[in-house]
């Protein structure tokens, strides 16, 4: 399973905008919520809709889809901060 294009984007502006410590730390702890967070979101979608965050509210549920989508995100926040460190 490959990290969408999108997750990626948001894992290196997270990075460079110096919170991927954070952005670990939330998405570790997470975890175990991943389904009712994805459940919410979905829940959530007419809001999305009529406020015109259509986008960004399926990129936000997909990264909520599955732990091992969420495990992907945390392996890409990490490595991204080892090159940044370099």
């Amino acid at each position: 399973m490959s990290l969408a294009a999108s997750h990626k984007k948001l894992a290196k502006l997270l990075v460079d905008k110096g919170l991927g410590v954070p952005a670990v730390f939330l998405l570790e702890n997470m975890k175990p919520f991943s389904v009712v967070a994805q459940q919410t979101l979905y829940a959530a979608t007419p809001l999305a809709i009529f406020g015109g965050f259509q986008s960004l509210h399926k990129d936000a549920a997909g990264l909520f889809e599955s732990r091992e989508t969420m495990e992907e995100m945390l392996l890409e926040v990490e490595r991204l901060m080892e090159v940044d460190d370099e």
